[in-house]
């Protein structure tokens, strides 16, 4: 039976978040490019890259001495994650709504699209989700399909440090994922990301823990060792 995913659900929104946002001229060094018109997020579920590494059929076996576990982002959340999001995402909206009718002064401050004023107390969104993890691959090399999320934009667009999520404007126009769908990646030597709006295959040594940051709390680590352009048209 199929289910409500709010993952699924996170990246159509994200998707018309960053279409509404416009595309300046020229951004500045500390700003994101702008968003290509065409461009999609990658179903990393169903549009699976053929020519990739395939799981196992059973357990781990198959995989040969240096091969990489490949693993989806479904595979990072543990039972009943998806259902507490819901409910946390529930709850919040249920509580905003009651605030806006509250402070209501008349009938359109009483509409929630209509009453939110940028850089009010109102105008912010948490972070949902826990960190509750998967400890099934503590350890092992696996490589993931996702967007990278650089905490700077320098001009060489090197990184030793970001944040890999999985789908595109995440943690940038729109609300971060729930920590145990972020993933933190550490680089011994900064890496080349050329466009943040494609998607890429990580893979490295893989990790669970708590890794704050401004941007989005991450409940996963991946000590990198390769980046590499995934195949979508």
């Amino acid at each position: 039976m199929a289910f409500f995913s709010p993952v699924r659900l996170a990246a159509a929104l994200a998707v018309l978040f960053l279409c509404a946002c416009g595309q300046p001229a020229e951004a500045p060094v500390t700003a994101p490019p702008p968003l290509p018109e065409d461009a999609r997020t990658a179903d990393f579920e169903t549009a699976a890259d053929p020519a990739a590494p395939q799981r196992p059929a059973s357990g781990y076996w198959g995989l040969g001495p240096g091969e990489a576990l490949p693993i989806i982002w479904g595979d990072l959340l543990p039972a009943g994650a998806e259902e507490e999001l819901a409910r946390q995402q529930a709850e919040f909206y249920a509580m905003l709504e009651q605030r806006y009718q509250s402070s209501a002064t008349n009938l359109y401050e009483a509409d929630p699209l209509g009453s939110i004023v940028e850089g009010s107390e109102m105008d912010f969104m948490p972070q949902f989700g826990t960190f509750d993890t998967v400890k099934d691959f503590d350890g092992m090399l696996v490589r993931i399909p996702g967007y990278v999320v650089p905490f700077d934009f320098n001009p060489d667009r090197s990184h030793a440090q970001f944040l890999f999520v999985p789908y595109m404007g995440a943690c940038i126009h729109t609300p971060p994922p729930p920590p145990n769908q972020i993933i933190f990646v550490r680089a011994a030597k900064g890496v080349k990301v050329k466009d943040i709006w494609t998607p890429y295959y990580v893979e490295g040594t893989f990790g669970t823990g708590e890794f704050l940051n401004d941007t989005g709390d991450a409940a996963y680590s991946i000590d990198l060792t390769k980046l590499e352009p995934y195949p979508y048209p």
